[in-house]
């Protein structure tokens, strides 16, 4: 019996991971492209980040780490570091920037998505699990931030249950 709950909680875990990676590719390019159609005359096209070669994005984090160490608290380079990061598919090394954000700007829904996708991905559910109580706190209109909570919820819940006792020296 606890292999089956164990199976149920891996599938909601791979589930909400795949939607919060979805929500995590999506919400920054969302930003990028609303900040570079304003910028650009061409403007840009969907898509265009997934399509930055690894080496491309290597080089703009070492760019994007070195502003930060003259402006450690630059919100461009933070933000900048962490899509990289996420395009990389470095999600502990985009902790790091999307905290410093989530504490410059402790409301901003975006920052708050994208932190809280990757705290799932390291697997911080406690931290996401708070992340995930502030957004429905804070937007009681949008069901999936509720419904999202339950299913945490019942994963964490299902973890609990399935971790053998420590065996007793």
């Amino acid at each position: 019996m606890p292999k089956k709950n164990n199976d149920t909680l891996k599938r909601v875990l791979i589930v909400s991971s795949g939607l919060v990676f979805l929500a995590l590719m999506v919400v920054p390019t969302l930003g990028l492209l609303k900040n570079n159609n304003s910028n650009s005359p061409q403007g840009s096209q969907p898509g265009q980040e997934a399509t930055i070669p690894p080496e491309k994005l290597e080089e703009m984090v070492k760019g994007y780490e070195k502003i930060l160490e003259r402006e450690p608290d630059n919100p461009t380079a933070l933000q900048g570091l962490a899509q990289a990061r996420l395009q990389l598919k470095d999600f502990i090394g985009a902790r790091e920037p999307l905290e410093k954000l989530y504490q410059k700007y402790p409301d901003n829904l975006e920052v708050m998505l994208v932190l809280y996708g990757t705290r799932l991905q390291t697997q911080d559910f406690s931290g996401a699990k708070s992340l995930l109580e502030k957004l429905v706190k804070n937007y009681p209109q949008e069901p999936k931030f509720k419904e999202e909570l339950t299913r945490l919820n019942q994963a964490i819940a299902a973890a609990s249950q399935q971790q053998p006792p420590e065996p007793k020296k």
